[in-house]
């Protein structure tokens, strides 16, 4: 087993299992406090963090436990023997699903966002019914893509020369990306748009809140919108420079990324949200006084 995955494997395990700890954490707190954190915002966040947590699991199968299990590691059943108990093409068809679930719940959230800032008294109760019937059409709408995933077998194989296993599709990639690629742009576009427009409404908010509130989202906006288009820069030169030299440093880079846009969540919602931080701080056992009413941002944002 060479240095390089063994090393981005420990990599990923620093900063995977405190934000998964912390994923869990904040969906656990928003479920049990629920009249605390009573808005769409947090509906959408548990449906974004079942997702993310799902595709991180997937992603942490098929390429980073992989990369260090060798051919009679301990772990070898869990990929040698894996294809007689559950269909392969299934996670192959996932890893492409996910993108599109991701990158579309940032737009919605984004959406949601922006419509709720701009007329509160009214979509906020309409994001409250309907928020799961949109995030059930997020997640179904991609089949219409990635069903094909299924017509294409899925082997584990074992590369003598990395010393790990891996998943082959006998799809071709560029079949895989074929209407990915496209819609990972247009997505990545119109979050950009809506996070722009939200962020001139913000401006127009009382100078007091204001300045609190339009700081703590170009903060938000610039994250959200700087890692999904990175992740898109870097799928699209991951597909034109297959050939090149380059591709195997994309290939290393890219599920950094996908693990920045998955696991980023947890900690802009502490960061940024006054209540998920004071709740966390009693739960481990720090009590403080009632935080100044100052220190509240504008509702429709982070409550």
């Amino acid at each position: 087993m060479s240095l390089g995955p063994l090393l981005a494997f420990c990599i990923a395990l620093l900063y995977g299992i405190p934000s998964l700890f912390l994923y869990f954490t904040s969906i656990y707190i928003i479920i049990k406090y629920q009249k605390v954190f009573d808005s769409s915002f947090f509906t959408m966040f548990i449906y974004d963090g079942i997702m993310n947590l799902f595709t991180y699991f997937v992603g942490f199968y098929m390429m980073r436990l992989s990369s260090i299990t060798c051919y009679d590691c301990l772990l070898y059943p869990i990929y040698r023997n894996a294809a007689a108990y559950f269909p392969m093409n299934f996670l192959t068809a996932m890893s492409y699903h996910m993108a599109y679930v991701q990158y579309t719940t940032t737009a919605l959230i984004s959406l949601n966002r922006l419509t709720v800032l701009w007329r509160y008294t009214f979509f906020e109760p309409f994001w409250k019914q309907y928020t799961w019937l949109f995030m059930g059409f997020v997640f179904m709408a991609p089949f219409a893509d990635t069903h094909r995933c299924f017509y294409y077998k899925t082997d584990i194989v074992f590369d003598e020369d990395t010393n790990s296993y891996g998943l082959l599709s006998e799809m071709p990639i560029t079949l895989n990306f074929q209407y990915l690629i496209p819609a990972m742009v247009i997505i990545s576009v119109t979050s950009i748009v809506l996070n722009v427009t939200c962020f001139l409404k913000v401006k127009k908010i009382n100078t007091q809140k204001r300045n609190k509130a339009e700081f703590n989202f170009v903060i938000i906006m610039c994250i959200t919108c700087v890692v999904q288009a990175l992740g898109c820069g870097l799928s699209v030169a991951r597909i034109y420079m297959a050939e090149k030299k380059i591709a195997i440093l994309l290939a290393a880079i890219l599920p950094f990324v996908s693990d920045g846009l998955t696991l980023v969540q947890p900690w802009l919602l502490v960061s940024f949200s006054n209540a998920m931080r004071g709740k966390i701080k009693q739960m481990i056992g720090i009590h403080e006084g009632t935080l100044p009413q100052g220190s509240l941002m504008v509702r429709s944002l982070t409550n």
